[in-house]
C-alpha cells in the first residue's frame, strides 16, 4: 500500500515483499542506487520512494498488486490564490476611513496568498516528518523557502507575479512569523493612513473648518487670511466652549508651516467636513433638505391609512401685496384633497382648527372612518396635545421633504392648477418651464394681484377637478378616480368617528342647560335627549352641561354631544326634524310619524320613571311606645272591602298617550 510524504509517493518494505519482491532484491538495489530510502523505520516499515524505483520489472510487480502511484497534485506548497484576503483587504479602512487603493490591495493578496500556501505545506511537512520520528530543521526550511518565494514572485506564469522579493532570511523569517500571529492585517504597514505624510494634519484641518464655519460665512481665501495672520502672530483664535487659546506652534510641522490657497480650500470643500459645518454655514433647513440623508418609502395599499397636513401659500398674490395661504389634508394613498381651510397671510392654530373640521365633517358625510395615521410638521401642531389621544399613530416630520402632503402640494400645483391657468411660477425657478413670464414696467417688474376671493374660488374648483380624475396608479387601481379609491379602497381595520369624543377637542363649544328633563337649546335650536339614562349621569342638583358641536356642509346642526366636566353625558338630537303641524286638517303622514315618535318618547321617559318609583318603598310612622303597646296586645284586623269609584285616584303617570295620539287622528 502506498503512502505519501510531502506529497511525493511511497512504499514500505513490507508492501515491497508483499508484492511478491524480497528484501534481497531490496538491498541489491539500494546497493547499486536503484531505488532511494525516503525514511528509515524498524520492523520492515522503512520507506521507499516509488518514483526513484529504476527497474521496470520491479516497479511493474508493485503496480500489479497496488495499482499506478498518483502523482499528480501531490506538491504541499501548490501556490493558490486567497480569497479571503482579498475580501479583506477590499473592505479594509484606514486610519482616515479610505479604502486602500488597488495596487495596495493586490500586493497584500499576493503576499498573503504565499504565505498561506507556506503556512499550510509546513503543518503537513511537520505531520510527516512526525511519523518519522524526525524534525523540519527550521533554518533550512526558511532559507528554502525564501529561494521558492523569490522563484514565485519572478516566474510571469505564477499568481505572484511582480512582487518584490525579500532580500535577506531574517526578514523573510520575521515576515513570515508576523503573518502567522496577526493574519491578514499583520501584512498592512502600520503608518498606512495616518497623518505623517499630510501637509495638513487632523487638528490644523479642523482649524480651517472652524475658521469656515462662522457665521458671519467667510469665504476661503478669507480662511487663508486668517490662518497666515493667526500663524505668524498677528491673529489669536480661541476655543469659544472652553475659553482655550490656540498656539501656532501646535499646527505647523518642519518645513510644512506654509499652506497655499489652493490647499487650503481643498480640505474646506472636502465633503466629510464641508457637510459636518453645512448647517452652521447656512441653517438647520438648508443642511436638512440638501445634505442630509431622506427617508426610502414605499405607497400604502389602503385609503385614509395615513393623513398627511401642510400649509400651502398659493402661487398668486392677492390685493394689497399679500398671500393667500391654505391648511390642507390630503389621503396619501387615494392623493384625495379634503377642502382646506383659507387664510389672508400666515396660517394659525385656528387656521389648522378649521382644517381639522372640514376633514372630520367630511369623512363624516361620506361615511369613512376615522383615519389611522396622522403625518405633521412640528412647528404648529406641537401644541396640539389630543392628536395622541384622537389618532392611533402620529408623526410628527424631521424635514418638510418627507412629507406626503409636500408630494400632493407639487402634484397640484404643477397639475389641474397649471392646466387650469391658476399657476405662478418664480422668476428664479432652476426649470423654464416653471419660471413666470415677468414685464419690465417703469423699470420695476410688478406682480399681478388677484381678488383673495377669486384665488380661492379657483383652487377650490381645481381641488374639486383633481379629486375626480384618474388616480396615476393605475396599475393598482384600474379605472378608479381619487374619490373612488378614497371611498372604496380605504383601510377596513380602520375603527368609525367617535364623534362623541372628537368634537370635544374640534367642536364649537356651548354652555347650556338640560330643561325638562328632556332636551337643552343650542346655536338657537332644540335638541332632544337621545336616551334618558343620560339623567343618571349628571352630578346632585346640577343639570349644567356643556355641548360640543359642528355644523355640517348646510350649516346645520343635527346632534350635539354633552360633557358635564370631563363627564361624558350623551347625545341630543335637532327636534326640529320631529316637530308636527297642530292643525289637525293640515296633517300630513309625516306629521303623523312625528307624532308617533314624541308619543312613543314621553311613553319611554313615563316607565323610565314609574321603573324608578317602585323601586322606592312607602314608609309609614308611628311612635315607638305605641309600636311596644301594640305588640303585646294582639289585635285582630279585620279589612273591609269596598268598590271604588271609577277613575279615584287615577295614576297620572297610567295615562297612555301613545293610544290618545292614535284615536285622535
Amino acid at each position: 500500500m502506498y503512502q505519501y510524504i510531502d506529497g511525493t509517493c511511497a512504499i514500505s518494505v513490507n508492501a515491497w515483499c508483499a508484492a511478491g519482491l524480497t528484501l534481497t532484491d531490496f538491498y541489491n538495489d539500494k546497493r547499486r542506487h536503484q531505488l532511494k530510502v525516503a525514511e528509515r523505520h524498524k520492523g520492515g516499515e522503512t520507506l521507499i520512494w516509488v518514483d526513484s524505483i529504476r527497474r521496470p520489472d520491479r516497479l511493474r510487480m508493485i503496480e500489479l498488486v497496488y495499482g499506478k502511484a498518483k502523482t499528480t497534485n501531490t506538491d504541499i506548497y501548490a501556490l493558490e490564490m486567497d480569497i479571503q484576503a482579498r475580501q479583506f483587504y477590499t473592505s479594509y479602512q484606514k486610519e482616515d476611513g479610505s479604502p486602500l487603493d488597488q495596487a495596495q490591495i493586490n500586493e497584500y493578496v499576493k503576499k498573503a496568498s504565499l504565505f498561506s500556501t507556506m503556512s499550510r505545506g509546513l503543518k503537513s511537512q511537520i505531520m510527516a516528518r512526525a511519523k518519522s520520528g524526525s524534525k523540519v530543521i527550521m533554518k533550512q526550511w526558511y532559507q528554502t523557502m525564501l529561494m521558492w518565494y523569490t522563484q514565485q514572485c519572478t516566474t510571469e506564469t505564477s499568481i505572484a507575479f511582480g512582487l518584490t522579493p525579500y532580500t535577506n532570511t531574517r526578514s523573510f523569517e520575521r515576515a513570515f512569523k508576523g503573518y502567522l500571529s496577526g493574519s491578514y492585517a499583520a501584512l498592512i504597514h502600520q503608518g498606512c493612513g495616518n497623518d505623517n505624510a499630510r501637509k495638513v494634519c487632523k487638528e490644523l484641518e479642523n482649524l480651517l473648518l472652524a475658521l469656515y464655519r462662522t457665521e458671519d460665512k467667510p469665504f476661503a481665501n478669507r480662511v487663508f487670511e486668517l490662518y497666515t495672520e493667526f500663524i505668524n502672530g498677528k491673529k489669536e483664535l480661541y476655543d469659544q466652549t472652553t475659553g482655550e487659546l490656540f498656539r501656532p506652534r501646535d499646527f505647523i510641522k518642519a518645513g510644512k508651516e506654509e499652506l497655499s490657497e489652493s490647499t487650503v480650500w481643498n480640505y474646506l470643500k472636502g465633503v466629510y467636513g464641508n457637510t459636518a459645518i453645512y448647517a452652521d454655514r447656512n441653517g438647520q433647513f438648508e443642511y436638512a433638505n440638501r445634505l442630509r440623508p431622506k427617508n426610502y418609502r414605499s405607497h400604502g395599499a389602503y385609503a385614509l391609512s395615513k393623513i398627511s397636513m401642510d400649509d400651502v401659500a398659493l402661487s398668486r398674490k392677492a390685493y394689497g401685496n399679500q398671500w393667500v395661504y391654505k391648511y390642507i389634508a390630503v389621503d396619501v394613498v387615494s392623493q384625495y384633497y379634503f377642502r382646506p381651510a383659507y387664510v389672508i397671510g400666515k396660517p394659525s392654530e385656528q387656521t389648522v382648527y378649521e382644517s381639522f373640521r372640514n376633514m372630520f365633517c367630511e369623512l363624516q358625510m361620506l361615511g369613512l372612518p376615522m383615519p389611522g395615521e396622522l403625518e405633521v410638521e412640528h412647528h404648529i401642531m406641537s401644541n396640539f396635545a389630543w392628536l395622541n389621544d384622537t389618532f392611533q399613530f402620529v408623526r410628527f416630520c424631521e424635514s418638510p421633504t418627507e412629507k406626503r402632503a409636500e408630494h400632493a402640494i407639487r402634484r397640484l400645483k404643477y397639475g389641474v392648477a397649471k392646466d387650469m391657468g391658476h399657476t405662478r411660477g418664480r422668476w428664479y425657478a432652476r426649470s423654464e418651464a416653471y419660471r413666470e413670464v415677468r414685464f419690465k414696467i417703469k423699470g420695476d417688474y410688478p406682480e399681478p394681484l388677484y381678488d383673495p376671493k377669486c384665488i380661492v374660488a379657483d383652487d377650490m374648483a381645481d381641488i374639486e377637478r383633481h379629486n375626480n380624475e384618474l388616480h396615476p396608479d393605475q396599475k393598482s387601481f384600474p379605472g378608479m378616480t381619487r374619490k373612488d379609491v378614497l371611498m372604496q379602497r380605504f383601510n377596513p381595520a380602520l375603527k368609525p368617528i367617535d364623534a362623541s369624543y372628537l368634537f370635544r377637542y374640534i367642536g364649537n363649544q356651548t354652555e347650556t342647560s338640560i330643561r325638562n328633563n328632556d332636551y337643552c337649546q343650542v346655536n338657537n335650536q332644540h335638541f332632544e335627549l337621545k336616551d334618558y339614562t343620560m339623567l343618571q349621569r349628571l352630578k346632585p342638583n346640577n343639570k349644567r352641561v356643556t355641548a360640543f358641536w359642528l355644523p355640517d356642509a348646510k350649516d346645520e346642526v343635527g346632534t350635539i354631544y354633552l360633557y358635564q366636566g370631563d363627564t361624558y353625558i350623551g347625545e341630543a338630537i335637532n327636534r326640529e326634524q320631529f316637530a308636527y303641524n297642530e292643525c289637525a286638517a293640515e296633517r300630513t303622514d309625516d306629521d303623523r310619524a312625528n307624532m308617533l315618535h314624541q308619543a312613543k318618547r314621553a311613553a319611554k321617559f313615563d316607565k323610565f320613571i314609574k321603573d324608578r318609583r317602585q323601586e322606592i318603598p312607602r314608609v309609614g310612622k308611628i311612635e315607638a311606645a305605641t309600636a311596644r303597646e301594640i305588640a303585646e296586645v294582639p289585635v285582630e284586623i279585620v279589612l273591609e272591602q269596598h268598590e271604588q269609584p271609577q277613575n279615584y285616584e287615577q295614576d297620572e303617570f297610567s295615562y297612555n298617550f301613545t293610544q290618545n295620539a292614535i284615536d285622535s287622528l
